[in-house]
């Protein structure tokens, strides 16, 4: 029996962090070399990691960008700031040769000053929150992706960023602006030209964790109040993003109504017509990494979710091609896993293939019907249990002979 096998027992962390709140969660069951090594005995694995975001986005992708270049950028009161990033080389995409270099949002600070806001009558600190290092670490990668005339392709893990200003800072980086203080809203659309230049025709991609739209009820900043953050910064923090999404927006249509060529989007324009800006806000995954998403759409990038990006770049569908049962390793089998984690990403692939996909987690809590509905063919919890027990016992069930 050959098995694919992915997925992992470390609880998904939020779309975007939170200075102060955020808590890497710690491993909460065995690693997939930990099954691989207890399934081995019942037939051959094939181990596929797969990563939303933070560094195990980039070490998902290591086996086809095997190559890390090192270098600075510019942090906090201009500190250097070490970053990698992992480059492939010249391979299709979209019909084109283009290297590609992928970049993590993690591994910078969010920048700026700190501000305080008054939360029903109590001073409330609100910590710096701009994207400003991420336009430098954007930089950085288009520089390392490009190869003569060839612009190359540019992936940016928006998940685990700690800024939330919409990418404005990143904005503002790219086109060499020092400062939000210093850009009066008349003159945003020579900076979002100057940082679509900045791009020089590389074709940029956000890998979003998350389908989160910037703005609104289910937005960037709504998702605040579930990691402790008062509900009136929250409030606090969406009208800020809401000023830039405005302003952004109109600046976005204003050089889009340039034309193309040196003012116009470069690479793959994500929405057509001089309307798009408007809609930026709304596009699902813009919120991603505290608003990045948001701001790469207004470069002229493409929203695409991050577990399909590894998916794709490391041949998922050939490998599932050469597989007989799928096995999902997970946290929790629930609303998280069936709406947009590994889970739903490898069993839509799986169907194409016709194959049983069998998730094995801590705790399952989706009812039959919506395991059902996402194509499993079984689902197993170890619960207070030995996972390794479960995990033996599942691969005996689905073993051949």
């Amino acid at each position: 029996m050959r098995v694919l096998l992915t997925g992992s027992a470390v609880p998904p962390p939020p779309d975007g962090a939170w200075p102060g709140r955020d808590v890497v969660p710690a491993a909460a069951g065995p690693s997939l070399a930990d099954v691989a090594s207890w399934w081995s005995a019942h037939g051959a694995v094939d181990t596929v990691p797969l990563a939303a975001s933070g560094p195990a986005f980039l070490d998902a992708l290591a086996p086809v960008a095997p190559e890390v270049l090192a270098g600075v950028v510019p942090g906090p009161g201009g500190a250097e700031v070490p970053v990698a990033v992992r480059r492939r080389a010249s391979s299709p995409h979209e019909g084109v040769q283009a290297r590609t270099v992928v970049v993590d949002a993690s591994q910078v600070p969010a920048t700026g000053e700190a501000v305080v806001v008054d939360a029903d009558g109590t001073p409330t600190t609100v910590p710096a929150r701009s994207s400003t290092a991420v336009g430098h670490l954007l930089a950085l990668a288009v520089d390392a992706a490009r190869a003569g005339s060839d612009p190359g392709r540019v992936v940016l893990a928006t998940g685990g960023s700690t800024s939330h200003d919409a990418g404005f800072g990143a904005l503002l980086a790219l086109a060499g602006e020092p400062s939000a203080s210093e850009v009066a809203p008349a003159r945003l659309a020579d900076v979002v030209r100057a940082a679509r230049a900045a791009l020089g025709g590389t074709h940029l991609v956000a890998a979003v964790a998350s389908d989160v739209p910037l703005l609104g009820l289910h937005g960037a900043s709504a998702t605040l109040d579930a990691r402790g953050v008062d509900p009136l910064v929250a409030q606090h923090l969406e009208r800020a993003l809401g000023a830039v999404a405005h302003d952004v927006a109109a600046a976005a249509d204003r050089a889009d109504a340039a034309g193309p060529g040196e003012h116009g989007i470069v690479g793959r324009d994500l929405l057509a017509g001089a309307t798009a800006g408007r809609r930026l806000a709304a596009l699902p995954g813009a919120g991603s990494g505290g608003g990045l998403g948001f701001a790469v759409a207004a470069l002229g990038g493409r929203l695409v979710p991050a577990l399909r990006v590894v998916a794709d770049d490391v041949g998922l569908d050939a490998r599932l091609a050469d597989a007989d049962v799928v096995v999902v390793l997970a946290d929790e089998l629930g609303a998280h896993e069936l709406g947009e984690g590994t889970v739903r990403e490898v069993a839509g692939r799986a169907a194409r293939h016709a194959l049983p996909v069998v998730v094995v987690a801590r705790a399952v809590v989706a009812g039959r019907r919506e395991q059902a509905a996402a194509g499993l063919s079984g689902a197993y919890a170890w619960g207070d249990g030995d996972p390794r027990d479960l995990v033996e016992r599942v691969a005996r069930t689905w073993s051949r002979g």
